[in-house]
């Protein structure tokens, strides 16, 4: 990929994007407002009244838009040419974490809050960038939600790579599952082909019913039963309660 620049005299803006475009892999560099680009087809980021000034290809960005400016012109460059591979990272837990990778360049991350939203935002990336192959690697942690993550990905016709998180967790908070995921995406796994069989441990079941009271502030806790279909992820815990009689008032 061409190397990027952050072209602008705002200084702010300047370090919000560098950090994003660092956080992301993607080669940047920093330029004063009236430097030349060192390549004149380079893309750079400055601000609304900059790019308008000089031009090119230039992409205006607020400061407090960094994020969402960034993630939008990555996917805006890769319809103009559709990647080869796309790969996905999925830190495995009831909120996956996610990241992806075009042609092996990291280009984002996303902390989602259910094994459903983290599938839909794989098939978004699939539907807006075309790629001519999809590779899904997922951490090995969490085996309840792991597997279920693998089955909905087989389903869909992708390959599988199951990912040993030991060896991407070091200098990352246990928290921080779109970093997690960057890593898992980053490492070869281990081809799996089959669906897995669901089997949720007694301690896991104990952990959704733990979760169910919580939810409800303590007025319900679903049985074994209603917890095993969460773990097989035919009720969300939203509709396992529901289902249970709980009522949000």
């Amino acid at each position: 990929m061409q190397r990027v620049y952050v072209r602008t005299d705002d200084f702010r803006l300047a370090h919000h994007l560098l950090d994003e475009l660092e956080s992301l892999g993607i080669s940047s560099g920093l330029l004063g407002v009236d430097e030349p680009l060192p390549e004149p087809d380079a893309w750079w980021f400055g601000t609304p009244d900059e790019v308008h000034r000089l031009g090119g290809r230039g992409v205006p960005v607020d400061v407090d838009e960094v994020k969402a400016t960034v993630s939008k012109w990555s996917l805006t460059r890769r319809r103009e040419s559709p990647p080869s591979t796309l790969t996905v990272g999925f830190d495995s837990g009831p909120r996956p974490g996610c990241a992806f990778l075009i042609d092996g360049q990291p280009m984002g991350t996303k902390e989602t809050h259910s094994i459903l939203e983290a599938v839909e935002w794989l098939l978004h990336l699939v539907q807006a960038l075309e790629p001519n192959a999809v590779l899904v690697r997922i951490g090995h942690g969490s085996p309840t939600h792991r597997d279920q993550l693998i089955n909905h990905v087989l389903s869909l016709g992708f390959n599988v790579e199951m990912v040993n998180e030991h060896r991407t967790s070091g200098g990352t908070s246990r928290h921080a599952h779109g970093a997690s995921a960057l890593k898992i995406a980053l490492q070869a796994g281990t081809s799996i082909h089959e669906q897995r069989t669901l089997k949720p441990t007694p301690g896991e079941l104990r952990n959704l019913q733990r979760i169910s009271r919580l939810r409800s502030k303590g007025k319900l806790t679903i049985s074994m039963d209603v917890a095993r279909l969460v773990s097989h992820g035919e009720l969300t815990m939203d509709e396992a309660l529901q289902s249970s009689g709980y009522e949000d008032s």
